[in-house]
């Protein structure tokens, strides 16, 4: 028979670098599951389908959601000592795939008719043992995953309603909604742009990546929640008009001026103006 060499092979392709052959799981590091909460909020309101939202933007619109949703990528944990470790995320063939996941804060009710009902929230994977105060990640899709075909791509790079096109790949976040002056809809759409084709489909590379590192180097993982909150994000925005011959609202156009606001607030470069951050992204306690 010769099951047994087969089976030797497989035992040291399989289980390294974690358990090599004739080592035992008590030889293995330690792990931990962990698990980050993540919510949308509107100022100090939750997100939620159905809803509208007053006092948005300069104009103090009022906002009517139609969609909230966004890749985080690259996520790491920072133990005590100040080592940090890449989270390695459960694949669950649904939300999460390689170091990608998928957070979904609209579940298809009211006017988000292009959503799904499904909602994401969480994230989860495992790290070694310890205890763990800081939280680092990307918002944003990595590029080696970006620029691929959604048709085929695995779940949640199949969510079609997140990819632009196999050039300019995912949108990384999409807001969308409805405003006083803008009824027949807002959109906010960031991902790469400038991005040079390359043979046979996809890029080569993107003059404007647009991906967002967000570090939090003091976080409680049971008590504190990581909350976008689209209050801040579009609050030096005029979210009730837009510029002549531009898409409505902000579809990350390098010389689109309604961007150039929500851009500052990412922390991101628009145009001539210097971004200054802002807490698009920020830890509250619950």
């Amino acid at each position: 028979m010769i099951l047994k060499p087969v089976h030797a092979l497989l035992c040291a392709s399989l289980t390294l670098p974690l358990l090599a052959c004739g080592a035992t799981e008590d030889d293995a590091p330690a792990e931990q599951d962990v698990t980050l909460r993540f919510a949308a909020q509107v100022g100090e309101e939750a997100f939620a389908c159905g809803q509208s939202y007053q006092g948005l933007g300069t104009t103090a619109t009022t906002f009517e959601p139609h969609d909230f949703r966004l890749y985080v990528s690259e996520i790491e944990v920072q133990h005590a000592s100040g080592e940090w470790e890449a989270l390695a995320l459960e694949q669950d063939g649904r939300w999460q795939h390689e170091n990608l996941a998928l957070l979904d804060f609209e579940d298809a009710s009211g006017a988000c008719q292009n959503g799904t009902a499904e909602l994401r929230d969480i994230v989860v994977g495992r790290a070694g043992e310890g205890e763990l105060t800081g939280v680092r990640l990307t918002l944003g899709v990595p590029f080696e995953l970006n620029h691929i075909d959604a048709a085929t791509a695995p779940s949640p790079l199949n969510v079609t309603g997140m990819f632009w096109n196999w050039l300019g790949g995912y949108k990384f976040v999409r807001i969308e909604g409805a405003t006083t002056g803008l009824t027949t809809g807002w959109q906010f759409h960031l991902g790469s742009t400038e991005c040079e084709p390359a043979e046979g489909g996809g890029a080569t590379a993107c003059a404007r990546e647009n991906r967002v590192t967000v570090t939090f180097e003091d976080i409680s993982l049971s008590d504190d929640v990581i909350v976008f909150d689209l209050a801040e994000l579009v609050g030096q925005t005029n979210l009730d008009q837009k510029t002549e011959n531009t898409p409505s609202g902000c579809m990350s156009g390098p010389n689109d001026p309604d961007c150039a606001a929500i851009f500052s607030v990412l922390g991101l470069p628009h145009g001539d103006t210097t971004p200054e951050g802002g807490n698009f992204v920020r830890l509250q306690s619950n």
